[in-house]
């Protein structure tokens, strides 16, 4: 890429016009009205420190398990410096590739992250950990299907107390005291092969298919031992979890025993009703109430980004002005308009009060494509949210990011307008405006970090009205509510047999 200084130099060399390569913009954004990150901070207040990745037990011990091999192996070397990242981040690297390797030779559809780019390694008869490809194999999964990545289980093996930086080294990971039982036990399995080099040995070595086979069964993912259970069963309700995170597994748990079942939807359904009105302990009250806002929060941000996939197949077919965009939404309502705001949208008074049932009625109206009952589903979903929205924010939930009380007191201030006045109101503000807003601000602040180079900015105006940006497909990518959490924590739960 040129810098700045080599293009303006390029500009004064050149004295007539001169045509260049067409750019062809790669696009992306996977929260394109900035409304996510309040979804995360309520989740946090129930299921705190889980991710939508993290669901199995043997990858936390894998990762430990190998940091504690590695500070042993360094130990045996005595006076001999070890490298940080050539020796003991390369061995917990060489572990859990191995480790993957060898689940993925027993079910291509084990859940580990890089399923896709272990897929070569899986047709070779031997692979070197070591030279150039090793490197540059380290280097490509280190931030994206490394067991450790941030986007993986790298967050919650600290969070969960597996692991802790090392006060020195930034560089290295501490096995957790506590866990240590835990890791003597997977050990314990690995014993017939531990003099192999890819267990005993720091550096470059050679590992056939034929033992990463071997090993495969001994260290199988579904196969966690009772000390493993027993560890994650400690930082999910026992005396090692956070105090929030107990409590809302333990509701979690009442839940599923209760309803009898543990299918995510039934529980995630059953979470958002008031503990005493299931049966439950008025304890749980609160953590009811909190999950109840999660949920909100997932119908509302669903229902925004539902009406600017809309947006975008609308456009499709030309540019539009507001006024067109808002008739057009109005109509596909399919309720009559000529009544104030607030009577309008007491016409989309869900019968249930359920905010799950809402997020699905949007999902199942996206699936299926008809606008004939997305827009319906979308006003209900924001005729919903607004009517059960709280007075006041809380302290993380900027006004940036549209919380659920700023939308609530602007549909009051707009209650006597017109409904075309509102439905205005939520395209300009609510859509475009957010969407705008992110989009240019991330795209500013990747440029200046020399970060990601993507297209965020879907929608732009022009002479004619809003139109598509460059490049942007009329048939967006379905939007989808942000995954909860809940089947992590009901996975993890039935792998330390608590459910």
């Amino acid at each position: 890429m040129a810098s700045l200084a080599e293009l303006t130099a390029a500009a004064v060399a050149n004295t007539d016009p001169m045509a260049v390569s067409a750019t062809t913009p790669r696009l992306g954004g996977v929260d394109p009205l900035g409304l996510r990150q309040i979804n995360f901070d309520l989740m946090d207040q129930v299921l705190p420190d889980l991710n939508n990745v993290a669901r199995l037990i043997r990858p936390f011990t894998i990762t430990s398990w190998a940091w504690w091999r590695a500070a042993q192996l360094a130990g045996q070397r005595g006076g001999k410096k070890v490298s940080v990242e050539g020796s003991l981040r390369d061995f917990v690297d060489r572990i859990e590739v191995l480790y993957s390797w060898s689940q993925f030779l027993r079910d291509r559809n084990t859940e580990l992250p890089g399923r896709q780019v272990m897929q070569p390694l899986l047709r070779e008869e031997s692979y070197r950990f070591g030279g150039s490809s090793w490197k540059k194999r380290r280097e490509a999964r280190r931030d994206s299907t490394s067991f450790s990545a941030a986007v993986n289980y790298g967050p919650t093996l600290k969070s969960f107390d597996w692991l802790s930086p090392h006060l020195e080294d930034a560089g290295v990971m501490i096995a957790s005291e506590a866990a240590r039982p835990a890791l003597e036990a997977f050990e314990k399995k690995l014993e017939p092969f531990l003099r192999h080099p890819a267990f005993s040995t720091l550096g470059a070595i050679e590992v056939s298919r034929k033992d990463v086979e071997r090993w495969a069964d001994h260290w199988a993912i579904d196969k966690p031992s009772a000390a493993e259970k027993k560890f994650m069963r400690a930082v999910l309700v026992g005396d090692r979890a956070a105090p929030v995170r107990r409590r809302g597994i333990q509701f979690m748990l009442a839940v599923a025993e209760h309803i009898g079942s543990a299918e995510a939807d039934k529980v995630r359904e059953s979470m958002t009703r008031k503990a005493s009105r299931l049966g439950l302990s008025t304890d749980f009250d609160d953590v009811s109430l909190a999950w109840r806002r999660v949920q909100m929060r997932q119908a509302f941000r669903l229902a925004l980004e539902a009406l600017l996939s809309w947006l975008i197949r609308q456009l499709g077919r030309g540019p539009l002005s507001t006024e067109q965009v808002v008739a057009n939404l109005i109509e596909q309502a399919d309720q009559p308009s000529n009544r104030k705001a607030s009577a309008w949208l007491d016409l989309f008074a869900p019968s249930s009060r359920s905010p799950v049932r809402m997020l699905n009625k949007i999902t199942k109206a996206l699936r299926e494509g008809d606008d004939s009952d997305l827009v319906p589903a979308i006003i209900e979903g924001l005729a919903y949210c607004i009517r059960e929205a709280p007075l006041h924010p809380q302290p993380f939930e900027t006004r940036e990011r549209l919380p659920l009380s700023r939308a609530r007191i602007e549909a009051d201030a707009w209650a006597n307008g017109s409904t075309a006045d509102f439905a205005r109101h939520i395209v300009e503000s609510w859509v475009l405006a957010q969407h705008v807003y992110w989009s240019v601000g991330r795209g500013l602040a990747d440029a200046r970090s020399r970060g990601k180079t993507i297209l965020r900015l879907k929608v732009v105006m022009e002479e004619g009205g809003w139109t598509l940006a460059p490049g942007v497909s009329s048939k967006p990518s379905i939007p989808r509510a942000t995954p909860d959490r809940l089947e992590t924590a009901l996975s993890l739960c039935r792998e330390c047999d608590l459910l």
